[in-house]
């Protein structure tokens, strides 16, 4: 018997990891798989490349990833780049939140919020009333409610607002809280609220460390502010690149390839992907392009799994890249970076000191910042031309005291993202449920990437595993 294909519409990190975790399970079970990846694009990676540039290491999508998956890691090593592995500088630690025009530090402690500039003091009193918060209400809230009945509004419209800017450039007043934020959404429903939550997992971990289960060997992570990702960044050397062309080295992807349809063959229980005057024959087709790309793929075969895919909204992102001389920034770029919540009325969303983070990814004497614009709710700034966004970009980073006004650009870059972010509004749950349903609707067709359970690389790599699982699974029963 030939071994059964598969073919993946994508070559982003979710297709890539889709199809080396098909590669290594089929194998392992005897039953050697021919994976396929389809790639409009030039080169893999989708929103995750790298960039070299007279020595910069220029991150076109994400910065890092957080050691929260262990799958990342494992990752890591079965394609041989633990040794290019690095972690954040300890100096990229303190965070910055853009409040009444100036840079204000995010208090890593809980007591050193109480001495904290960022909010009023109404605002802490209110803050430190959270376990008195009133209960969940029965419908579904946003981000923004969820954060203004448990913290209060001056804390949501600060603190929660630059959350979520940082993490999908949105808008906290549009996003399903259990579905952007699960693990919130998770931990009131478990603990009764956050201050509770956090002192029973620190309880937890305390138990964990006294029954000697090898916890106490782990490495120890630094704490994180109420709304900051916990954890510590990592990359490689060279970039995240590294790990999406070592997958893409590792696969057979066809570059260029543009999917326009998906025929069903009945007598032969085939698939036909259809695209750029080519076409391409599977037994099974896994879609990990935007939803609204997967919609129209899926229309003509599940019409109300398409509708469902196409509600699913994206923001659209620019990034600016500037370097400078160090000599010419004194004490620049000290931390992690910034986030301008949208009531500072800022142009851009924030920045990341990249040079503090990855100090590898610079020359020596160079210094590196990465300026986000645009987002939800401000797609027209995102969509401005490359001399605006570069102008916007160095002023706003002058005008918060991050570089001097004279300071001159040795390296410019801007990256464009239209349609960059998926957002999981109101009504995301019903979407994922559609998403799900692909499986049963058009058996041997089957749904991963981020427009559904999760924008970050961790948790595309971790959802990459579960989708090759099941098809996997799904072959086998063919055979």
């Amino acid at each position: 018997m030939s071994a059964r294909r598969v073919v993946i519409v994508g070559g982003g990190i979710s297709g890539l990891s889709i199809a080396e975790a098909i590669s290594r399970k089929s194998e392992a079970e005897g039953r050697p798989v021919d994976v396929t990846v389809l790639e409009s694009e030039a080169e893999p990676g989708g929103k995750i490349r790298t960039l070299q540039q007279d020595g910069f290491v220029v991150e076109t999508g994400p910065h890092g990833f957080l050691d929260k998956e262990p799958e990342v890691f494992a990752l890591t090593d079965r394609l041989g780049l633990a040794d290019d592995l690095i972690q954040a500088d300890e100096s990229s630690a303190k965070r910055y939140i853009v409040r009444q025009g100036k840079l204000r530090l995010v208090p890593m402690k809980p007591s050193q919020g109480v001495f904290s500039d960022i909010l009023p003091f109404f605002a802490k009193l209110r803050l430190g009333m959270e376990p008195f918060a009133k209960a969940r209400p029965a419908h579904e809230e946003t981000v923004w409610e969820f954060a203004a009945r448990r913290i209060g509004k001056t804390a949501a419209d600060v603190l929660v607002d630059a959350m979520v800017t940082g993490i999908y450039g949105g808008d906290p007043k549009a996003l399903s809280l259990k579905s952007a934020f699960p693990r919130m959404y998770e931990l009131e429903s478990k603990y009764g609220g956050l201050v509770k939550a956090q002192m029973a997992l620190a309880k937890e971990k305390k138990l964990l460390l006294a029954a000697g289960d090898g916890q106490d060997n782990l490495p120890k992570k630094p704490s994180s502010a109420p709304g900051q990702p916990t954890g510590t960044l990592h990359s490689y050397r060279h970039g995240l690149g590294q790990l999406t062309t070592a997958l893409a080295e590792r696969a057979d992807v066809r570059y260029g390839f543009s999917a326009e349809g998906i025929d069903k063959a009945a007598a032969f229980d085939m698939f036909r992907v259809r695209g750029t005057g080519d076409a391409v024959e599977a037994d099974a087709v896994v879609l990990t392009a935007p939803a609204f790309v997967s919609a129209s793929l899926l229309a003509p075969h599940a019409p109300q799994v398409a509708e469902h895919f196409e509600q699913v909204p994206y923001s659209d992102i620019s990034v600016v890249v500037q370097g400078f001389k160090l000599s010419d920034v004194p004490g620049g770029g000290d931390g992690f970076g910034f986030l301008a919540p949208h009531g500072e009325g800022r142009r851009i969303l924030g920045s990341i000191y990249a040079s503090s983070v990855f100090p590898p990814h610079v020359p020596e004497g160079m210094i590196m910042f990465r300026t986000l614009l645009g987002g939800a709710r401000n797609a027209k700034m995102a969509a401005a031309g490359d001399a605006e966004l570069l102008t916007a970009a160095k002023a706003e980073l002058a005008q918060l005291g991050c570089v001097p006004e004279a300071a001159t650009p040795v390296l410019q870059k801007v990256i464009r993202w239209p349609k960059g972010i998926p957002q999981y509004t109101m009504g995301h749950a019903e979407r994922v449920a559609a998403a799900d349903a692909v499986e049963s609707t058009v058996p041997g067709v089957f749904v991963g990437g981020n427009g559904f359970r999760g924008v970050a690389m961790l948790a595309c790599v971790g959802d990459a595993q579960k989708v090759a699982d099941r098809v996997v699974t799904y072959l086998g029963k063919k055979d």
